[in-house]
């Protein structure tokens, strides 16, 4: 009889500890969490998400949207939801978080804040993952000097949307002192235009000579600037008159340039 108790048991603690067991990096979600209290879920106030049907466009977003050794850092994670603008996902919908590599940074008990190890070497990189409704979504979070903003270095152009056909500059540099280079393509001197820059690694926004837009991290290390028109060797398409035979006049909000890196300097 005993042995049977045993028999019957088995199963269920094997349940348990399919649900519970971690490998390095990996966190668990789903039930588990469903007596969490999550900082980031208003109280009162129902998810659009009543059957946890996470689309595959989710994402995680960081504050900060890069990190020094040591420090904390929010990880805030959400979808659109037509013009509702982003919506949280409760914890009780996400499968897993995993963080790679594992010995670079911890996730706490409610999957919100990461904390980064001390010993995160600066030009590495944290990327973590959250998988819900089977969807993936990775963010890479560079770790960065005590002295760095994140964005120094150069960067190659590799992708533009809703830019209204402008091109981007071949390449732009983000240098230490302050200023940003352009590489517009136009001869052998491979710096052909510059402006002064500001970074706030924080909240991740930009200013350009007077422009306001942000710049993040996507899954494979790129830069992405928001907001922003930066110089080009090729002027934007014109743009269509209105009424009164004046042009429209552009709103860039929409316009997001992605750079790869190509070089760093510390």
């Amino acid at each position: 009889m005993g042995y049977l108790k045993r028999f019957v048991v088995l199963p269920g603690l094997l349940t348990l500890a399919a649900c519970t067991t971690t490998s390095p990096g990996f966190y668990s979600g789903g039930h588990i969490l469903r007596s969490v209290i999550d900082r980031h879920e208003e109280p009162g106030r129902r998810s659009a998400l009543v059957n946890c049907n996470v689309p595959s466009g989710h994402r995680l977003t960081a504050d900060p949207a890069s990190a020094r050794p040591g420090e904390t850092v929010d990880l805030r994670h959400s979808f659109e939801f037509s013009a509702s603008g982003p919506q949280h996902i409760p914890l009780r919908c996400v499968d897993f978080w995993q963080i790679d590599p594992p010995e670079a940074a911890t996730l706490s008990s409610d999957r919100r804040v990461l904390q980064v190890s001390d010993s995160a070497a600066s030009g590495s990189e944290i990327r973590v993952t959250v998988t819900a409704n089977g969807h993936a979504h990775t963010l890479v979070l560079p770790i960065v000097g005590a002295n760095e903003s994140g964005i120094q270095g150069n960067w190659r152009s590799v992708a533009q949307e809703g830019c209204f056909g402008s091109p981007a500059p071949v390449e732009v540099r983000f240098a230490p002192e302050g200023l940003v280079l352009f590489d517009l393509g136009l001869g052998p001197s491979i710096w052909d235009a510059r402006q002064a820059y500001t970074f706030d690694r924080m909240s991740g926004a930009l200013t350009v000579g007077d422009q306001s837009g942000t710049a993040r991290f996507d899954e494979s290390g790129n830069m992405v600037i928001s907001g922003l028109e930066l110089p080009s060797a090729i002027p934007p398409r014109p743009t269509p008159l209105q009424a009164d035979g004046n042009p429209t006049e552009l709103n860039w909000s929409g316009c997001e340039l992605v750079f790869s890196r190509t070089g760093s300097f510390r």
